[in-house]
């Protein structure tokens, strides 16, 4: 499956899954409980919850969770005066430390990819394997470039998608020649 392919027809489902196998007090850790979080430990090794996302999926679910964070991140950094209807028409989640006091911070998007294959020991050795992102992340630019022009031809007009785009292009973690 291409990362087109999972982004179109599976991710949704994946995290709606992963959203709903983290306690409520988790994954609505905000003051507003309309607010989704992810805390970084909850995609590390250790816990149960990236569990129910199929193995041969994990790859894309990370690149598509990246990329859904870059994009609210971007999103909320550069356009703040417009982010309430960003958000409305979004909801996507934000990225966050660990309790206690980490849940006051949001991470770098690019820190899912260094979360999902951390275990608590240090050493790897926990539930799952490793998952490497990088021809996922590939596949996904085009994909997820595509998504952003068509969103804000459609959603958000007064939003430059070419402008937008590299602003989220300059947050890669990994090389930006094929963008």
């Amino acid at each position: 499956m291409t990362f087109g392919e999972y982004y179109r027809q599976s991710f949704r489902t994946d995290i709606q899954r992963f959203m709903m196998s983290i306690p409520a007090d988790s994954r609505n850790h905000d003051y507003d409980k309309t607010v989704f979080t992810i805390q970084y430990e909850k995609l590390g090794k250790d816990t149960p919850h990236l569990d129910v996302v199929p193995l041969k999926h994990r790859s894309h679910f990370a690149v598509a969770l990246f990329f859904t964070v870059l994009v609210d991140e971007v999103f909320y950094t550069y356009y703040r005066s417009q982010y309430g209807e960003f958000r409305s028409l979004t909801m996507y989640p934000k990225f966050i430390g660990n309790c206690p006091g980490g849940c006051n911070h949001h991470f770098h998007p690019r820190d899912i990819f260094e979360a999902i294959n951390c275990s608590s020991d240090g050493q790897n050795t926990y539930r799952r394997p490793d998952v490497s992102v990088y021809e996922s992340f590939d596949q996904a630019i085009e994909v997820i470039k595509g998504e952003v022009f068509d969103f804000f031809s459609k959603y958000m007009t007064t939003i430059n998608p070419s402008n937008f785009w590299q602003k989220c292009v300059n947050e890669f973690p990994f090389n930006k020649n094929n963008v």
